[in-house]
């Protein structure tokens, strides 16, 4: 359940340092595959966060939600990329039934600036909005 993941998530993330965080998410964003350039369009895009990100998803034929972000920052990368990590492969009707404030244990939160604060609920927005379609 995506929920039991978001939590576990939290717990393992607690265990580091804020400094170490920030590094995790770094490292996160290096594991990127780049999104192709005909996907970096506006429709794609997350707006209100402080850098470039995009995002596209869908669901496959066992409708499994797969998504795929990529954007111009290490960090607004990074933090996308624990996101969908925690939703890729679940069913699209759990991820639509899922609500911004489901990924607060998560605890990323609190390491972003406000910018990236509401770069994040914008994200979770859209993919939650997508797995809706």
């Amino acid at each position: 359940m995506i929920i039991d993941r978001i939590k576990q998530m939290g717990e393992d993330l607690a265990m580091l340092e804020r400094h170490d965080r920030l590094q995790y998410l770094v490292d996160k964003a290096r594991e990127i595959e780049p999104m192709r350039d005909e996907h970096k369009i506006e429709e794609n895009r997350i707006h209100g966060c402080a850098s470039k990100l995009w995002i596209i998803g869908a669901p496959d034929d066992e409708h499994k939600m797969k998504y795929q972000a990529d954007g111009d920052a290490f960090i607004t990368k990074g933090t996308a990329k624990v996101v969908t990590d925690l939703v890729n492969g679940c069913h699209k009707s759990e991820v639509a039934n899922l609500t911004v404030e489901n990924f607060t244990a998560l605890g990323i939160k609190e390491l972003l600036t406000m910018q990236r604060q509401n770069g994040l609920g914008q994200l979770i927005d859209r993919i939650i909005r997508i797995a809706q379609r």
